[in-house]
């Protein structure tokens, strides 16, 4: 696939002085600090998957932040949609992360500002707020810098067309079933589920916000299909950074002590919603997995795990496919367990390529940030906690019990701290350290069946390097843990004897 789905680029016509005094206001306060200029700068940012594979090799990005591209104004159109008069923009004018430097006053000064001159530059953009500043020249003027990163967003139907395309240029079976389940694949709504999620955060606060990335501003145009959010810039370079982007060297960096901290934290956003199924799966903006959507997609994912294990049969060997086939065969009995666990919102791609570690700003102490929320969906709390070790513990790895039930304890005191008579809150109960394994266990199947299957097909596109290992590690696990207990295996039991 050579043609840019989603090429780097945005319109910058909504990026006005009054999206910027919103990132200043949420950043320092009300009122206390107002942006003099700003500016966007290369960044280097690694693309998810199916971002690469829609760019292909070949293609020219050679303009992404030249001056060529669309200049911003003051006097542009708000973020909300104004009418039918706005023309969409095109895909490959959308999509991408951008780095903007704004600089900012470090106190207020009574000022007044003409109009809003524009200027550009080769490389950058950059948009002057102010043409003529008059003030007391006898008080001194002190600019500072925030750096910001706004994620613009493809729209959904994209991501599913392009993951559609892949499975017809498989061909065979893959290809019919895919297709007449393309929009159940946990895509859809993903152009605006980041967004509402974020406004959830600033809803609930806690656990959720603390561990989320810093968002600013959002920006939600319908007519112009124009999802972006401004996002804190992580900038390892600052020194309260680490552990990002570091899938390739997971397994030195992530020390036991680490990961203990990893499933800490994210035990305590579990906690925040644990038991609160109902109130999720109401959440239009989810794709929420549930048991009558598995027996839909079960043809579909079965033709994926086959076609993986016949074009990569070094990487999907016939152990794992057979345990995956198995799992989808009984799919219905081991959802049926799922919907009978609590569950909770989970992030739902919670591996080293979306989180790290910083420090806080408050107490010095380290603390998870997570980010890209995508596939954030209704699930239990362990689905994210395999998938996490899958990326950050050898293929061979005899911890896994000791970090699942790390999570269950770190789960339980999080509840205990907010819930009872004190809180208001009723008591929710914990499942035993046996109950929650054999949960886990189906969370890995889980895991197994649907993203590392979608994993198999995109790499026949474009290689993904870290695949391997991670194919690896959740075939070894399952051979520790062993075959998944089910109504119909019992029956071939008693049948034997």
């Amino acid at each position: 696939m050579t043609t840019a789905m989603f090429k780097t680029g945005m319109n910058r016509t909504l990026l006005n002085k009054d999206f910027f005094q919103t990132i200043l206001d949420r950043a320092y306060g009300p009122n206390t600090v107002q942006p003099n200029s700003w500016s966007e700068e290369a960044l280097d940012s690694s693309a998810s998957i199916l971002s690469s594979i829609s760019s292909g090799d070949d293609d020219d990005d050679d303009d992404d932040f030249t001056s060529d591209a669309p200049s911003s104004s003051p006097n542009s159109s708000s973020s909300q949609a104004s009418g039918n008069e706005e023309t969409p923009c095109p895909m490959n004018d959308m999509t991408g992360h951008f780095l903007y430097k704004i600089d900012y006053n470090s106190t207020i000064q009574n000022s007044r500002t003409s109009n809003s001159s524009i200027s550009s530059t080769p490389g950058s953009l950059s948009i002057s707020a102010t043409s003529r500043l008059e003030q007391d020249v006898s008080t001194p003027t002190h600019i500072e810098q925030l750096r910001v990163v706004i994620k613009s967003k493809p729209i959904d139907t994209a991501l599913i067309e392009l993951t559609n395309i892949m499975a017809q240029l498989q061909g065979g079976a893959l290809a019919e079933e895919y297709d007449l389940i393309k929009d159940l694949t946990g895509f859809r709504n993903s152009h605006i589920r980041e967004i509402e999620l974020a406004e959830l955060a600033w809803q609930v606060g806690g656990p959720m916000e603390r561990i989320s990335t810093k968002v600013y501003n959002v920006l939600r145009n319908d007519a112009q299909q124009l999802y972006a959010l401004c996002l804190e810039y992580l900038d390892p370079a600052l020194g309260n950074i680490t552990h990002m982007n570091s899938t390739d060297v997971a397994l030195t960096t992530w020390s036991p002590d680490n990961i203990r901290l990893a499933l800490r934290d994210l035990a305590s956003f579990h906690a925040q919603f644990l038991c609160q199924e109902d109130k999720i799966l109401g959440m239009s903006f989810l794709e929420n997995p549930t048991r009558s959507m598995m027996k839909v997609l079960r043809p579909a994912y079965d033709a994926m795990v086959r076609t993986n294990r016949k074009n990569e049969p070094h990487l999907f060997s016939q152990f794992l496919s057979q345990c995956v086939l198995d799992y989808l065969e009984d799919s219905d009995e081991h959802w049926a367990t799922i919907e009978k666990s609590p569950r909770t919102l989970i992030h739902g791609d919670f591996n080293t390529r979306n989180i790290c570690l910083r420090l806080d700003q408050h107490t010095g102490a380290r603390q998870l940030c997570a980010y890209d929320w995508e596939l954030a969906c209704c699930h239990v709390p362990q689905r994210d906690v395999v998938e996490f070790l899958s990326f950050v513990l050898p293929p061979k790895s005899n911890e896994w019990s000791h970090y699942i039930e790390y999570h269950r304890l770190a789960l339980k005191a999080s509840l205990e701290n907010r819930s009872g008579p004190a809180c208001g809150k009723p008591h929710v109960k914990v499942p035993s350290s046996r109950e929650y394994m054999n949960v886990a266990h189906i969370a890995l199947m889980d895991f197994a069946s649907f993203r590392v299957a979608m994993y198999g097909i995109s790499n026949a596109f474009k290689q993904v390097d870290w695949l391997p290992r991670i194919v690896s590690s959740v075939e070894e696990q399952l051979k520790r843990m062993g075959p998944l207990p089910t109504h119909r295996g019992r029956v071939l039991q008693e049948s034997k004897l």
